[in-house]
């Protein structure tokens, strides 16, 4: 019997659930969700997995260490994509840097996105060398976390579904996705997510819990 009541698509009490919102496009770029495995299984406010709902071209994969993870391993290696990690620090490239063979015809950009708090996040990727040896990408923009049920650790961090879709709009801006109105459906969605846990918060007189790094 399913005493808890969970919709298991988007892991959501079913009287909450989003999958009726879900307006799955493609994108050139292929995403690939590192989650860590604690908010796997801790979270249900988690934005991975909406926004691996939306994205076509797209997975998730729940861990703690991708160092010997075949999937992973598999993807780094293929040599139909040109590999990243979103992640900021001194040499990440944005799209207004990136050049040379990372966006070559016949080469599909393959974005490693980590999913977790700040530490965690931090940790999975200290634990995988194997992603952590990947060029980072970051954003040319500075934005802000509209996630306001959660307290960010600081001002950079977003959570993961704002992460790709401020990403598809600086590689829109680029000219290296033509995506028009079909991301928005990124933010639609989180922010459907986002009022339903306000009201919920008001109720129970929840505090804001630590925000995910990206």
């Amino acid at each position: 019997m399913d005493y808890r009541g969970e919709c298991y698509v988007c892991r959501r009490a079913k009287q909450n659930c989003l999958c009726g919102s879900v307006k799955p496009f493609a994108t050139r770029t292929r995403f690939v969700i590192l989650m860590h495995e604690r908010e796997a299984h801790k979270q249900r406010t988690g934005t991975p997995r909406l926004a691996r709902l939306c994205l076509t071209n797209s997975e998730l994969i729940v861990g703690t260490d991708f160092t010997g993870n075949e999937r992973v391993n598999a993807l780094i290696k293929d040599p139909a994509y040109s590999p990243f990690v979103l992640y900021p620090g001194p040499d990440a490239v944005n799209f207004k840097t990136l050049g040379g063979d990372a966006l070559a015809p016949g080469k599909t950009l393959l974005v490693f996105v980590i999913d977790g708090t700040w530490r965690g996040a931090r940790s999975l990727l200290n634990k995988s060398p194997n992603v952590r040896a990947l060029p980072r990408l970051s954003f040319a923009g500075r934005y802000v976390s509209q996630f306001k049920i959660k307290k960010q650790p600081m001002e950079h961090c977003v959570s993961t579904i704002e992460a790709i879709y401020y990403l598809c709009r600086e590689a829109e801006a680029a000219g290296y996705e033509k995506l028009g109105a079909r991301a928005e459906i990124l933010m639609q969605i989180f922010k459907e997510l986002v009022d339903t846990q306000i009201r919920y918060q008001q109720v129970k007189g929840r505090p804001r819990e630590e925000g995910p790094a990206a």
